[in-house]
């Protein structure tokens, strides 16, 4: 695009010393740039700022970035911005029609959907253990070694016998 389309197209019915004092400089500098053909890409960017228009587009409009350069950089600037609901409302929104469509359930009445779980009752299933003590009440107990009860130990025993079966010899 042609710079003075381009100024023209940003500024309007401004004069150029109109659109220099929203952009904090001079007329006779914006000026100056234009009769060498091409705006500094810090004019542009006060221009741009200083008419409510992202400078980033800006910069893609007069040629000074490709607009393949500037795809990565919103995601990115988006993804940081995003909360956390924002970002699992858009997982979601992405992964459920994909399984249905990969899995073949698409409108498949025995399949189960966030959606249909919303009203789902909730029990609490209780340990089914009669006559055992919680594991959960904080009470530390005594450890009960049996040594019949395991296979091996780091006895001084059981390292003999490790050394004559030729492991762990590091």
């Amino acid at each position: 695009m042609d710079i003075n389309e381009w100024i023209k197209g940003l500024i309007g019915e401004d004069s150029y010393r109109a659109a220099a004092v929203k952009a904090d400089t001079t007329g006779p500098t914006i000026t100056r740039q234009l009769q060498k053909g091409h705006l500094s890409p810090e004019m542009v960017i006060a221009l741009c700022r200083a008419y409510d228009r992202s400078p980033v587009q800006g910069l893609v409009e007069t040629g000074y970035i490709n607009e393949y350069e500037v795809q990565g950089v919103d995601l990115a600037i988006a993804l940081h911005d995003a909360t956390n609901e924002q970002l699992l409302n858009e997982i979601m929104r992405r992964s459920d029609p994909q399984a249905r469509y990969l899995f073949g359930n698409d409108g498949d009445p025995e399949v189960i959907d966030l959606d249909d779980a919303a009203g789902a009752a909730v029990f609490d299933i209780r340990d089914g253990r009669v006559g055992t003590p919680s594991y959960h009440d904080g009470t530390v107990r005594e450890f009960d070694y049996n040594v019949s009860e395991y296979a091996a130990d780091s006895s001084p025993e059981e390292q003999r016998l490790r050394e004559e079966r030729g492991e762990d010899l590091d």
